[in-house]
Parts: structure tokens; C-alpha cells; sequence
């Protein structure tokens, strides 16, 4: 017989170990996948492994119950918010078996070529009648990816419908069970902080996007989801922001660190900051003004205040190129392109001076080498003004076969997509197709060790690095389970 406190508390415990092995599972990718058909004898069967997980896990797919060494098209599909349809697909021959084995099996054609195990998630594009500059992101965080995965009979194009012998949905998390999702409207700071399961104290992330503008949290969530809390910082387009980034004030950006580092979960005394192409002067500003930002992430990022005036307490900290300045050309596949390589140089008034930030504030700046836009030169110029002034505490890394977009891992190749602003370009005002480089595979490369290279920075600078943090350490009792 069970007394009801001891009943309690097995309740309590069977309850918080079933949600510890969820998310466990989730995390690791160790919850399995099934067939969505019968998987009898002769008949066809594909499966998923995992089924469900978070997007940054890797995924197996796997086909067999089919003629030996015959043609078969595995093919993928979603459907976004907004009704847009991506689809890819790869063409393989069967080995003597009847099965494929994405791990080892070689694509002859389709969306790729080669072993390529996560081909089929980061080729996805949109669909022959769909307009195909769309880009594929998920806005609400809170829906996971539903991909639909078939088999069917022969090679087929991209979209096929018909001779479907089996199917499997995948289902991909960006937020893990247990994570938060917070509106912030605090004073002028306007965004999204997610917070991971459990009461912290968790290290602070500032996450932030380039001139795409509004909010964009799908890393936040995933920071969220591996430890993090992430505040997905909006800085124009975006409920009663400025509409245009002709003038940014970093004093907003001082105040998204102080509301971070107010959240009761959160590390208080440094947090960490991501940003991306366009933001990143304000990103090198934050660190070099800061002294709470002690760990700064640069993806494609521009070292020169780029098309903005930055004021700080009144004053113009760095008056930005004037984008009049920058020749745009259209590509022969049609998007343009600017090259912003003249503009990085040591010497260009318009560079952050980054040797002023602090001894124990850390950068980590890193670019695709196929990036049209020139990103890539910015390094050097970082590396010469940091070592010049007896500066080590950073890392540049230069990733081949990649372009200017570089998302967390299995996110789709962005090689193109319709973008809505163009500081100081007034003929762009309704926006215009950009060119950003990069291949699948290397790509996905890239992006699978960045992933796991930027949250060990992030984790060793903020929270380990953290005096506040040790200090908690030794005093720290864990909490003991309800009575």
C-alpha cells in the first residue's frame, strides 16, 4: 500500500521522468521513426529516423520492399504559413535488395547528386508553380515542419504527385517541450525572449537579423531548445519601430542587454549577441561599447557601419557608407548582386574600431567563401586592426562552397529570395530578387559545425566565463520535489 505523500511523489517523479525522456529524445533524435505503410513482404516501405526532433538533429531515410536495382525517386514536401508549396526530390537505383539507404546510397539526379544524407531538407525549394524566390522560414515558431516523404516508382521531376508506392511524414521542432515564448514590449525594446525549460539561470543571447527587417525568431527558438534564453531583437519594420534604418541609435540595443539581463532566469552580469549581414555593425558596436556583451557571434557580417548613421548618447559613433555608393548587377539567372569588397579595408573611416572593446569581450566572425556580396574580405581587415593592436580573443573562419546565408543546420539553401529592403536605394523601395551563393552540401557542412562551434563559444564565454555564474555554483542547493 502506497501513502498518499509517497503516492505524490511517485506521481511527481513518474510525470517529470516522462518529460525528461521526451525531451531527451527530442534532443539526441533517439525517439524512432515508423512506416506509414505496412511493412509486409514485397510490399514498398519507407522510414524516418527520427520521426520527431528537433530541426538542428540529424535525419536517416530509408527505402526498401522494392525491385532489385530499379530506378525510384525519394521526394520530399511541405507547406508553409503561407500556403507556398517547397518540394525536392533525388533519383537512386536500388542495390540488390530492394532498399535504399540515404547514408550510403549515391543520388544520380534530382535536387542533388552524391551521398547526401540530409539532401532531401536542405534542397527543399519551392515548388515549379510557385513563385521561386520565395524563402523558407518558419514564423511561428510553435508549428514544427510537417515534411512529407515518399517513394515512388522510377525517376520523377521535382513535385510528382503520382506513382507514390509509400510515404512517411516527418515532423522537425523549433522549440522543444518546455520552452517559453515571451512578447517583449519593454520600454522602446520590441521582440521575442524564449526561455529553455526549467528555472535557469540560463546564459543571455541577443539574436538579430539583417535588413530583412520585422522579427525573425526561428534561432532563438532553437538557441532556446539547447540551453540558451535568446531575446529575438527586432530593430525596424516591426510594430511601432522605425520603418527604415537610415539612423539607428545603439542606446536601443544597451537597452535590450539591460532588459536581458533583468530576466530573473537569466545570467545578469554578461550575455552573448548573434547577428547576421546587415547588423553586423551594430554587433561589433555593442561589444566594443558594452561592457556587458562579452561574446559576440558575426555571420556575413560587415565590419563598416553600413547605410546608417550609429549614434550613441547623442552622438554619431560611425557614419555609414552612403548604399548610393554601391553598384548593383543583375546575374545572368536574373537576382542581383552588390560587391561590397572595396569597402573593407583597415582604414575605411566607416569600420568599427573593434581593438577598443574589452581583453575578456570574444568574437567569432565567420563567412562563406561563395558569397557574392564580398562578405568574406571583411575577415582579413578584422584580423589585421585586432592583431595590430596585440588583440587575440577572436576567431575568423571562412567556409567553402558557402554563401551569405548561413542558418542553423538542415535549414534549406538559400541561394536566392525576394527582399524588401535596400537602405538609400529609392528604385529598390518595393524590393528586388538577391543572389546569395552557396552549394547544398557544403552548405550543410558548414552550417552542422557552425551550429555546434557558436553554442560552445557562446556556453564557454557567457556562462562559464561568468563571475556571477561561479559564484552561484558554490552556493547552489537543488531544489527538492514538492511535498
Amino acid at each position: 500500500m502506497i501513502l498518499p505523500q509517497t503516492r505524490l511523489l511517485s506521481s511527481y517523479w513518474s510525470v517529470r521522468l516522462k518529460s525528461v525522456t521526451k525531451l531527451y529524445g527530442l534532443l539526441t533524435g533517439s525517439i524512432r521513426g515508423i512506416a506509414c505503410s505496412p511493412q509486409q513482404a514485397n510490399e514498398p516501405w519507407i522510414t524516418v529516423t527520427p520521426r520527431i526532433c528537433l530541426h538542428d538533429v540529424p535525419t536517416t531515410l530509408k527505402a526498401g520492399g522494392l525491385s532489385p536495382h530499379s530506378p525510384v525517386t525519394l521526394s520530399a514536401s511541405l507547406i508553409d504559413e503561407k500556403g507556398t508549396e517547397f518540394c525536392s526530390c533525388a533519383h537512386y537505383v536500388t542495390d540488390g535488395a530492394g532498399n535504399v539507404d540515404v547514408r550510403t546510397a549515391e543520388s544520380v539526379g534530382g535536387s542533388y547528386e552524391g551521398v547526401f544524407p540530409a539532401g532531401l531538407l536542405t534542397t527543399l525549394s519551392p515548388a515549379p508553380h510557385e513563385f521561386q524566390s520565395h524563402r523558407l522560414f518558419r514564423r511561428d515558431t510553435s508549428l514544427p515542419w510537417k515534411i512529407q516523404v515518399s517513394v515512388l516508382d522510377a525517376h520523377q521531376p521535382p513535385g510528382t504527385k503520382a506513382d507514390v508506392m509509400a510515404k512517411v511524414e516527418m515532423e522537425r521542432l523549433l522549440m522543444a517541450p518546455g520552452v517559453r515564448r515571451l512578447p517583449v514590449r519593454e520600454g522602446r525594446v520590441r521582440g521575442a525572449l524564449y526561455l529553455p525549460p526549467g528555472d535557469g539561470p540560463f546564459p543571455g543571447i541577443v539574436d538579430m537579423f539583417g535588413s530583412i527587417g520585422g522579427l525573425m525568431e526561428f534561432r532563438s527558438a532553437l538557441l532556446a531548445s539547447r540551453g540558451f534564453a535568446s531575446l529575438s531583437l527586432a530593430f525596424f519594420d516591426y510594430d511601432d519601430l522605425p520603418s527604415t534604418t537610415e539612423n539607428l541609435d545603439l542606446s536601443y540595443f544597451e537597452e535590450a542587454v539591460e532588459v536581458l539581463l533583468a530576466v530573473p532566469e537569466v545570467i545578469p552580469d554578461r550575455c552573448g549577441a548573434v547577428a547576421n549581414s546587415r547588423t553586423g555593425d551594430i554587433l561589433l558596436s555593442m561589444a566594443t561599447l558594452l561592457p556587458a556583451v562579452k561574446a559576440v557571434v558575426g555571420v556575413s557580417c560587415s565590419t563598416i557601419a553600413l547605410g546608417s548613421a550609429l549614434t550613441y548618447k547623442g552622438k554619431v559613433f560611425k557614419q555609414g557608407l552612403n548604399m548610393d555608393e554601391l553598384t548593383l548587377e543583375q546575374t545572368n539567372r536574373g537576382p542581383w548582386v552588390g560587391n561590397l569588397q572595396q569597402y573593407f579595408t583597415t582604414d575605411n573611416p566607416a569600420m568599427i574600431p573593434v581593438e577598443e572593446a574589452d581583453e575578456d569581450t570574444h568574437f567569432l566572425l565567420i563567412a562563406g567563401e561563395d558569397d557574392p556580396w564580398g562578405f568574406k574580405h571583411s575577415l582579413a581587415p578584422f584580423r589585421e586592426r585586432m592583431l595590430s593592436n596585440n588583440k587575440h580573443n577572436f576567431e575568423t573562419i571562412l567556409y567553402p562552397g558557402t554563401g551569405h546565408i548561413i542558418e542553423p543546420p538542415y535549414n534549406t539553401l538559400n541561394n536566392q529570395s525576394f527582399h524588401r529592403h535596400l537602405p538609400s536605394k529609392e528604385h529598390l523601395t518595393k524590393g528586388i530578387i538577391f543572389q546569395w551563393g552557396g552549394n547544398a552540401q557544403e552548405t550543410c557542412t558548414a552550417q552542422e559545425e557552425f551550429w555546434h562551434r557558436m553554442r560552445t563559444f557562446l556556453m564557454n564565454h557567457v556562462q562559464d566565463e561568468s563571475p556571477w555564474y561561479q559564484h552561484y555554483l558554490t552556493q547552489y542547493t537543488p531544489n527538492a520535489p514538492p511535498n
